[in-house]
């Protein structure tokens, strides 16, 4: 019966190991000739995922199932994931695009890592291919078992290589040779993956879950005290902060997914391995409470976004991920609020939710979800209605990023340029259009777009005494990096709407035609108080210099209310070795 057991163990490892191998030859084989006519170009990009679903998937199923079995079973998905690349496929310019987009590839991933256990456990008993137990337990040990054969891979690599180095040490090179040849490394890649994945299944009683789970839902009582003070903030620093001039939906979206993970890990797969200690499962409960106020946050914030720059890949992805997040956390929040029985039903809603998820991640491929023809429609109608001007258009993005949907929204631009004539648009679109290189582009863009950010900073910053004005032809010639900063501060609000910027005039440089000259004070991205002193000299260079307080010995950063009280005239000019502002506590004058 041993003898069996072990034979049967020798060859489920010779399959696995076997499987992952022909996986790594075939991947290599697709690489190495890909610029081959052999088939349509547009098959490579095809088989490439067609391989990955199916090897990655037959080897994930192999252990719980024979291999036989497994290898048909994967075929369930690598055969419409395959068809749903050839279709998604057509909307790049070159097939082969296909494989350099990150969103995509991730789509492809997240469709297989929730397909993956409803086939897994429908395969072994078709009946229970709902069941939440059973789904929770298939996901979880494919997750552990490929993070397990991943770390052998890389600990076999690493003694590979200081073997190679070792031996060659005393002049033989054959196993660096051997490694240095391509197709052995893609074919001992995939075998070291399929024996890691062989011996992680035959010790599955070892290598679960179970502590991974119990480490992460320790982690729910601090996320939660996070989540909970920020959410207790946010009403005394305001939502015009929070949704500031970097977008806060990023970090909202990862709060709230790491919140979904530790509220299921928390639950477990039913109540009697779930939380049981008063504590956890109160935090628990709390934390599910508060995934809908994040997500939702997450929402707004992209909403605002794509109010002031329009839809583009990204955004069209990350409404997609805020979406199902908000799904999630209203699940989660309405199965919280019930009496006895909340967790089965936030167990429920974790279901259904990734069904959702398979559902939306394969309409992604489709033409009816093509976030490049969404975003190249969003940008054209937002320089057809008024509301963005050449430069706030990302042409370079749509020429060389959006397939062919980019390119289509460029001539629809091209037109309208000639139409209305646009110069400046049709300058960009010959840029464009001539590929030339970023660095050339973005010159073009900063060329274009000075005079507008000169005259919105002459608009927005508040200048003082009371009555004085500033040129913004002036502000024009200031270096880039600074009108950027101070515009950036303007656009922040202070308490009652004002800008979060002031310019205070003064001699405080003692220079021969100095000309126009003053201390600006400008709001960080942090809502501190920064300084410069400008000096703004005819047809010369500007020159800026970063303030200092001599007095207390540094360069300061001041608190917020400065600005407010230099706008409302709260300051004074003394002499300090030239002259030096005198406001609250501070002391500023150039530093040298």
């Amino acid at each position: 019966m041993v003898a069996g057991g072990q034979a049967q163990i020798a060859l489920r490892r010779v399959a696995q190991v076997g499987l992952g191998g022909a996986a790594g030859l075939a991947l290599w084989a697709l690489a190495a000739h890909w610029d081959e006519p052999a088939m349509p170009l547009a098959l490579y990009p095809v088989l490439f995922v067609f391989v990955l679903v199916q090897a990655g998937t037959a080897l994930a199923l192999a252990g719980p199932l024979r291999i036989g079995r497994a290898l048909g079973g994967a075929l369930i998905l690598a055969v419409p994931i395959s068809a749903l690349t050839l279709l998604a496929g057509r909307r790049y310019v070159k097939p082969s695009d296909l494989l350099d987009d990150p969103v995509l590839l991730a789509v492809l991933a997240v469709l297989v890592f929730f397909s993956a256990p409803f086939l897994s456990v429908s395969l072994r008993r078709r009946a229970d291919w709902r069941r939440y137990e059973a789904l929770f337990q298939s996901a979880w040990t494919i997750t552990v078992r490929y993070g397990a054969a991943w770390l052998f891979v890389a600990a076999a690599w690493a003694l590979a290589l200081l073997s190679a180095r070792l031996i060659g040490l005393v002049g033989m090179d054959a196993l660096d040779t051997a490694l240095a040849v391509r197709w052995v490394r893609f074919v001992a890649t995939g075998a070291m993956l399929g024996m890691g994945l062989a011996v992680a299944y035959e010790l599955r009683a070892t290598i679960g879950p179970v502590l991974i789970l119990r480490l992460l839902r320790l982690l729910v009582p601090p996320v939660l005290a996070v989540v909970a003070l920020f959410l207790a903030a946010v009403p005394f620093r305001g939502l015009s902060q929070l949704f500031g001039e970097f977008s806060a939906a990023g970090p909202l979206m990862a709060t709230s997914m790491v919140a979904v993970t530790l509220i299921s890990s928390a639950l477990d797969r039913n109540d009697a391995e779930a939380v049981s200690g008063r504590v956890l499962r109160t935090a628990t409960r709390a934390l599910a409470l508060m995934v809908p106020v994040l997500a939702g946050l997450a929402v707004w914030a992209l909403v605002i976004r794509v109010r002031q720059y329009g839809w583009t890949p990204d955004r069209v992805l990350a409404g997609c991920v805020a979406m199902f997040l908000l799904a999630y956390g209203l699940g989660y929040c309405g199965a919280a609020l019930t009496g006895r029985g909340w967790a089965a039903r936030v167990r429920a809603v974790n279901v259904a939710m990734a069904l959702a998820v398979i559902a939306g991640a394969a309409l992604w491929l489709t033409p009816v979800l093509d976030a490049y023809r969404i975003s190249a429609t969003s940008q054209v109608a937002r320089y057809a209605d008024g509301r963005a001007s050449a430069p706030d258009l990302p042409l370079w993005h749509m020429a060389h990023d959006w397939g062919r949907a980019g390119r289509s929204g460029l001539e629809r631009l091209a037109a309208l340029a000639e139409r209305d004539g646009d110069g400046d648009l049709g300058e960009l679109l010959a840029l464009v259009g001539d590929r030339a290189d970023p660095y050339h582009y973005r010159q073009a863009i900063d060329r274009l777009r000075l005079p507008l950010a000169a005259a919105e900073l002459a608009r927005l910053l508040p200048v003082r005494p009371e009555g004085a004005a500033l040129d913004p032809a002036a502000l024009g010639a200031l270096p880039a990096i600074n009108r950027d900063q101070w515009l950036k501060g303007c656009r922040h609000t202070l308490p009652g709407g004002r800008p979060g910027c002031v310019m205070v005039l003064g001699d405080f440089a003692p220079v021969p035609g100095a000309g126009v000259q003053g201390i600006v004070l400008f709001l960080d991205d942090a809502g501190r108080a920064r300084g410069n002193h400008v000096m703004l000299r005819g047809g010369e260079d500007p020159s800026v210099r970063v303030i200092y307080d001599p007095v207390a010995d540094t360069w300061p950063l001041l608190p917020a209310d400065v600005i407010a009280r230099a706008q409302d005239g709260d300051y004074s000019i003394a002499p300090s070795g030239g002259r030096a502002l005198l406001i609250g506590d501070a002391v500023l004058v150039p530093a040298y």
